[in-house]
Parts: C-alpha cells; sequence; structure tokens
C-alpha cells in the first residue's frame, strides 16, 4: 500500500480509488490463498454436510421449520447454492473469500464516509486513510474463522448485508435519496435472515447519528423504517417454536448480573484478540460468571471504556464511534440472551472495523510525514503473515484441534473433538487418550463417554 499512499492527494480521485481497491484485492487473495484447501470442520458437518436441508431444493422448501420457513433462511440457501453446484468444499470456501472482499470495499467506503461527514483534518485524503483501514480489516487474522472455517460463514455474510444497509443508509441520508425508505429496510430484513443477532442493526444507525450530533426528530425521520422492520423481524423469531425453545435455554442459563459480568469479561477477550491476535481460538475456555465479584476486573474495564468513550467524544471522535460500536454489539444482546459459548473471534467481524479506522487515524495524528505508511505497511504484513499461519490450522480437523488444545487444555469438548478427529484418521491410541482427558476433566461429558465406548468395540 505504500506506493498508493506517495500518490495520495496528487492523484485524480478515480485513479486513487482503483490504486487502492486493487491493493485490497490483491492482499487479501495473498492472505487467502492458502484457506482454500482447507476441509470441513467441527460444526460445518452438522449444518452443512450432514443436513439434509442444504443439499435439495425440496429439502430446503420443506423440511419441517429448517429450509426457507425456518431460521436463516437466506444462510442455508448460500449453502445450498453451494453444494448442488458440484465444486466441493472449495466452492466454499471461494464464496467465504468473496465475502470477505466484498465486506473489506464496505468497510472501504464506510471509513470514508465516517471521516468526511465528520470533516476529519488529516493530512493526507481521506481515501487513502479509509484505504488503510480497509487494508488492516482485510488482513487481521481475527477474521479466519468467519472466512476460512466454512460455517463461519453465518457471520461474515450477515455483517455484508448490514454493513451495506449502513452505507445505504449513509449515503441516502447525505444525497437525500429514496433508498432510506426502501433498499435500507430490505438490506436489514437480508441480514435477519442470515443470522439473528443483526437485531442491533437500527441501533447502529442510532450510533451513526449520535456521532454526527443529528437531531432527535431528524432521527426519527431517517430511522423509523428500519425499527418499524425490527418490530416485523423480532415478530418473525417469537412465532418460530424453535427460537422461542431456544430464547428459553438461553435465558435460563444465567441471571441478569451473572450475564452482565460474564459480559464484561467476554467484552475483555474479545478486544484483547483484536488488540494482540496471537492466541486465536476457535473454542475459548471462559467461565460463565454468576455475579458482579466474580468479575470486578473486568467491570472495571468496562466502565474504563465507557469513561474514555464519553472523555474523546469531543476531540477524538473516531475512539468515541469506535467504542460505543463495541459496547453496542457485545454486550446488550447478550445481557438477555447470552451465549452458550461465551465468546467467538468471528464475533469481532462486524465490529472490527471501527476499531480499525481509529487505530489508522490516531496513527496519523502521531506519526509524522513519510513515517505513517511505513508504520502502517509494517502492520498490515504482520497482521499478513498471521493471518496465513492461522489458515494453516484449518487445513485438517486434527490440524485445528491440536492448535485449540494448547489454548483451552481444561475444556473437556477441546480433548474429545481431537479425540474424534485422531479416530476418523484411524490414530486410535491417541484417540484414547484424549477421550480419556475430556473425562477426566469431566466424568459427565457424555459424548466422550460414548465416543470411548465405541472406540473399545470391535
Amino acid at each position: 500500500m505504500c506506493w498508493i499512499w506517495r500518490s495520495n492527494v496528487q492523484a485524480s480521485t478515480p485513479e486513487l480509488h482503483l490504486r487502492i481497491l486493487a491493493g485490497l484485492i490483491l492482499a487479501l487473495l495473498l492472505c487467502y490463498a492458502n484457506a482454500l484447501g482447507g476441509d470441513f470442520q467441527f460444526d460445518d458437518y452438522k449444518v452443512i454436510v450432514d443436513n439434509p436441508a442444504v443439499q435439495s431444493w425440496e429439502a430446503w422448501r420443506t423440511t419441517d421449520g429448517q429450509g426457507a420457513l425456518g431460521l436463516r433462511p437466506l444462510l442455508k440457501l448460500s449453502y445450498l447454492l453451494n453444494w448442488t453446484s458440484g465444486t466441493g468444499v472449495l466452492g466454499f470456501h471461494l464464496v467465504n473469500v468473496a465475502i470477505h472482499l466484498a465486506n473489506t470495499m464496505l468497510v472501504y467506503g464506510l471509513a470514508m464516509a465516517w471521516m468526511d461527514a465528520q470533516r476529519v483534518e488529516a493530512r493526507v485524503a481521506s481515501s487513502t486513510l479509509s484505504g488503510w483501514t480497509a487494508l488492516l480489516f482485510a488482513l487481521h487474522p481475527i477474521h479466519t474463522e468467519a472466512v476460512t472455517y466454512v460455517c463461519g460463514r453465518s457471520t461474515s455474510l450477515m455483517t455484508m448485508f448490514y454493513m451495506a444497509g449502513l452505507l445505504v443508509y449513509v449515503r441516502s441520508t447525505i444525497e437525500r435519496r429514496p433508498q432510506l425508505y426502501a433498499t435500507v429496510p430490505v438490506l436489514f430484513a437480508l441480514a435477519l435472515a442470515v443470522k439473528e443477532t443483526a437485531v442491533t442493526f437500527p441501533l447502529a444507525l442510532l450510533a451513526w447519528e449520535l456521532a454526527r450530533g443529528t437531531r432527535v426528530r431528524t432521527i426519527v425521520q431517517r430511522q423509523w423504517p428500519a425499527w418499524l422492520m425490527l418490530v416485523v423481524g423480532a415478530s418473525y423469531f417469537l412465532l418460530n417454536d424453535r427460537y422461542l425453545a431456544q430464547m428459553q435455554r438461553s435465558v435460563e442459563l444465567n441471571s441478569l448480573l451473572g450475564n452482565l459480568a460474564t459480559q464484561s469479561l467476554a467484552f475483555a477477550y474479545l478486544l484483547r484478540q483484536w488488540t494482540l491476535p496471537l492466541w486465536l481460538n476457535i473454542d475459548p475456555d471462559l467461565p460463565l460468571l454468576h455475579g458482579l465479584t466474580d468479575a470486578a476486573l473486568f467491570m472495571l474495564g468496562l466502565l474504563a471504556s465507557l469513561l474514555v468513550l464519553v472523555g474523546c467524544w469531543r476531540n477524538r471522535p473516531w475512539v468515541s464511534f469506535a467504542l460505543l460500536w463495541a459496547l453496542i454489539h457485545l454486550v446488550p444482546l447478550y445481557l438477555f440472551l447470552p451465549r452458550l459459548d461465551i465468546a467467538n473471534d468471528r464475533q469481532l467481524v462486524l465490529v472490527a472495523w471501527p476499531l480499525a479506522m481509529a487505530l489508522v487515524l490516531e496513527a496519523q495524528r502521531w506519526l509524522q510525514g513519510r513515517l505513517l505508511p511505513w508504520v502502517l505497511g509494517a502492520l498490515a504484513l504482520v497482521l499478513g503473515g498471521l493471518t496465513v499461519l492461522r489458515n494453516q490450522d484449518y487445513a485438517s480437523e486434527i490440524a485445528l484441534w491440536e492448535s485449540t488444545v494448547q489454548l483451552s487444555p481444561n475444556k473437556a469438548r477441546v480433548h474429545n473433538n481431537l479425540g474424534y478427529a485422531y479416530k476418523l484418521a484411524g490414530r486410535v491410541g491417541e484417540a484414547r487418550r484424549e477421550y480419556t482427558a475430556a473425562l477426566r476433566l469431566d466424568p459427565g461429558h457424555i459424548k466422550a463417554r460414548y465416543n470411548l465406548q465405541r472406540l473399545d468395540q470391535p
């Protein structure tokens, strides 16, 4: 990207955009080239390989609430198109990479729109700073779980429609286009049809307008279609028996204060994963907390984030916006509907772009002249290298779970999954060792006990 930087303000705008987009495409494809040979992993079998609802058009339309009339119909449609294309697992990977590329382009557009709307004073063109933002987003290894892990598509595809809706909203408010009342709610509905966590979309629109200082009356005039779609979407979910059952299990998982404590832990963990992505883990061993005293340090971190958010609102709005965006997408929803898995790296796909933008804008504020592109370029190289290395963990189930067991050695499910991978590969002795380790950690682990018993059968 340094060759793009040197041409920043002097180049014509169309030429600069083309150079930046070409650089982003090339960098992303280089980093994810080794992801294309990966195999199906873990939940891929339940969600895709062994799921008849995504293997034929008839099944997708009629399978007892699992297809077009069930939850996540658009996500399942994308799997169906891949499955029936005959391109195998390679086709799934190609689509995932294409979705990540689309998200990268949307980040470029959103970052440029935000900087232009905020009239950020910079020594370089907002398009160049937006290019750096998109590059850091594209190459950050935190996204491998949503790109290289096939069924991580649920998050990246939802993010694509989500960010597209936000970008159309932003452009429509600036140019006063009718898409504000038509295209935006449709894109919101598409995001909901991929993954129900897109319900935060109206809050994201609100955060954008608050950052701009828009009047309440104007916000209501612009956003009522999105809030109306939220009501429609919520009604659809509440009328679905399977989703109601999932909600009930989620509500019974913990108390409200316990959820707050647990989410403060998850918030701190995920921000650490983004800031220092050296321990990427598909199945982190995070405890379920039941009271605020169990998470005093993490609650202080959450409070400190709120104080920084307020303190930076006037002079560093990009920092405040990034923290507000992260809080909206990582905390409120899970206070009432906590996750069975407390945190996963793929949660940061939607969260990451304002964090990358804040990093770039802080860097341009502190670094002088030609030093900035070299520092950001070096950071991009490090992130890209970590992405290439992480992609190698997804080459096989054994490689993935061997990597995971090193980071979560005290989690029974991880040992059971590694044991099952060994069993499929015919490595019976190693499978027995891992099943035994899982039962030592959790004597009541039903799957590990069943797998161990089957291992001993002729």
